[in-house]
């Protein structure tokens, strides 16, 4: 009887172990981080803080634009493609004759975005680390 009580009291409790969330869709991903974001980023001789917006880019499910990215302004736009695992590619383009490459990590509460990239001019490279933060300048 007592091991029978045992199992009938525990039983519920296995049930109520929070199983891990399956990883969200490269779209879901896109919908979460589609606003406008406060931006700070630092290279060499850079330091800047400024506002960026996010956008599903309608060609593909993973790929954004960011409008005034590197504070270029609103009408200059920066291509790249979302993974699952929450890591942001940007392919090599070129705008304004700049050409920019790199990467970033999304927070898990997608809050955050860090992207590390470079630009190279005739001047030569630069390496930059933008923070991404919504909810205020970080």
């Amino acid at each position: 009887m007592l091991k029978t009580l045992f199992i009938a009291l525990t039983l519920p409790l296995v049930a109520c172990v929070n199983e891990p969330l399956p990883p969200a869709s490269e779209k879901e991903i896109v919908t979460e981080i589609s606003r406008e974001w406060s931006c700070h980023e630092e290279g060499d001789g850079i330091g800047q803080d400024f506002n960026a917006i996010i956008s599903a880019d309608p060609s593909g499910d993973s790929k954004i634009f960011i409008s005034n990215f590197h504070n270029m302004g609103s009408n200059d736009k920066i291509s790249a493609i979302v993974s699952t695992d929450l890591s942001v590619t940007i392919p090599e383009q070129t705008i304004n004759n700049q050409v920019f490459s790199g990467s970033g990590e999304i927070s898990n509460d997608y809050t955050q975005i860090t992207f590390n990239y470079t630009i190279e001019n005739d001047s030569g490279s630069v390496q930059i680390v933008a923070t991404f933060n919504y909810g205020g300048i970080s």
